[in-house]
C-alpha cells in the first residue's frame, strides 16, 4: 500500500470514528435536554404549588435540589456542546 492510500484509509477512518463521537455527543446532548426539561418542570412545579406554602422546609431543601441538580445538568450540557463543536471543527479539518 503506497503511503497516499494509507494516507486516504487513515484519513477515512478518523472520518468515521469522529462521526460516531458526534453522534454520541448528539445522543448525549439531547438526553440532557430532556432531563433539563424535566427538571424544570418539577421546579415550576414545586413553585407553583398551592398545596404547601414555599417556605416549608420540605418544599425548600426539595427547590434547592432540584436547583443543584438543574446546574450540574447544565455544566455538563456545557461540556457536552463544547466537544461536539471540536470534534466538529476536527472534523472539517480531515474533509478539507
Amino acid at each position: 500500500m503506497t503511503y497516499s492510500q494509507r494516507l486516504t484509509h487513515g484519513n477515512a477512518s478518523d472520518i468515521i470514528y469522529l462521526e460516531h463521537q458526534i453522534g454520541i455527543a448528539e445522543e448525549e446532548l439531547a438526553k440532557a435536554e430532556e432531563e433539563q426539561r424535566a427538571y424544570e418542570s418539577d421546579l415550576h412545579q414545586l413553585r407553583t404549588s398551592t398545596a404547601a406554602p414555599s417556605t416549608s422546609g420540605t418544599n425548600v431543601s426539595n427547590e434547592q435540589e432540584l436547583v443543584d441538580k438543574l446546574n450540574r445538568l447544565q455544566s455538563m450540557m456545557k461540556d457536552i456542546r463544547t466537544r461536539l463543536t471540536n470534534l466538529q471543527d476536527d472534523l472539517g479539518k480531515l474533509e478539507d
